[in-house]
């Protein structure tokens, strides 16, 4: 019965074939976001549920035009602020040359094991994906500055969501939504780069990632839809053509800057990976969530906690932070609940 309901949805409301087709049914268009969220309103209430819904005004006086931002023009005390503010007006944010270039070749000396190697050309991967690195990069995953912005923009401390790791894409071609809807995904999903697409990721992820490369706008970079964060939107991925027939085509903006730079972006806002063919663009992710979808893995456990870092040495806001992917010991232990696991009621013997 559902089945019949979506399919007659998609006729009435999403019969262009310009702009509707094979996984792309995302739009921007209030009407039909309306009657997404009445038919699907899942996402729309976790995201109120988080206070992810609505995004409240920016207190700081934002450029349209650009969400990077020079660190080294702005008073330490205000660059939280305005760090967070940005994101809340266009969905993500650029500190630029946050750490030094020296910090990061020391960083990258040190836990070389995690990073790519020169790129062997017999290899035709579009992305490479390290493993997860351990509690040892500490400092800058949960780097005091990242952590205070997160918490200014959703208002609570962040639970980091996954384990972090380095990434490199490298395209070897630009396609367009079309072209790929019309071939079979590739059985290696590292063959291809797939969020060359317009998307929205988790409701409740805001992600900082710190560029190991030099981000410019004639390479590898991504894009943000301005504003498109305060929109209800669905979790369908976009045509280009929806996007270059809305009024919001106009407000795209690039996430450029220096090697170290801090990139942000709120989940929720509409972004694309700007693909330059042979280009390269490494960073190193942090996700965060404002609470659900933290990706818990026995085998992330087993990497973090690899290094020589002692997860009791930690700071009391950095165990909360990771509680979501490694679970505190606590007297009594768990016990099974609906599928999952809770703090044993019963603490008696």
């Amino acid at each position: 019965m559902w089945l019949k309901i979506k399919n007659i949805g998609r006729y009435l409301f999403f019969r262009d074939k310009k702009r509707f087709y094979g996984d792309y049914f995302g739009s921007l268009d209030i009407f039909r976001l309306i009657i997404f969220n009445i038919f699907a309103p899942g996402r729309l209430f976790t995201r109120i549920r988080y206070k992810r819904f609505p995004i409240r005004s920016s207190k700081t006086n934002i450029p349209n035009e650009s969400i990077v931002i020079n660190s080294d023009d702005v008073n330490p005390n205000d660059l939280i602020s305005l760090t967070a503010d940005t994101i809340r007006k266009h969905g993500a944010a650029v500190v630029d040359g946050f750490f030094s270039e020296d910090y990061l070749e020391e960083f990258r000396k040190k836990h070389s094991s995690f990073f790519p190697s020169l790129q062997d050309e017999s290899d035709t991967r579009e992305e490479w994906i390290g493993k997860t690195m351990t509690l040892d990069i500490q400092d800058m995953w949960m780097n005091e500055f990242i952590i205070k912005v997160m918490k200014n923009y959703i208002g609570r401390l962040p639970y980091a969501r996954n384990y972090p790791f380095v990434r490199e894409v490298r395209p070897r071609r630009k396609t367009s939504s079309l072209e790929r809807s019309k071939r079979a995904s590739p059985k290696d999903p590292q063959e291809e780069y797939t969020a060359v697409a317009w998307h929205v990721d988790h409701s409740c992820l805001i992600q900082a990632a710190v560029y190991f490369d030099d981000v410019v706008l004639e390479g590898n970079h991504m894009e943000i839809l301005s504003g498109t964060h305060k929109l209800p939107c669905s979790s369908a991925a976009f045509s280009d053509e929806t996007i270059k027939k809305s009024r919001w085509s106009s407000k795209a903006l690039p996430c450029i800057g220096k090697k170290g730079s801090i990139q942000f972006h709120c989940g929720n806002v509409v972004h694309r990976l700007n693909a330059k063919p042979l280009e390269s663009r490494c960073w190193l992710k942090f996700e965060y969530t404002s609470g659900p979808n933290i990706l818990l893995s026995p085998s992330g456990i087993a990497s973090l906690i690899s290094g020589s870092t002692n997860y009791e040495d930690l700071s009391p806001d950095r165990k909360q932070i990771l509680s979501g992917l490694l679970p505190a010991q606590i007297f009594k232990g768990y016990e099974p609940h609906r599928g999952g696991f809770i703090p044993t009621r019963y603490k008696g013997i």
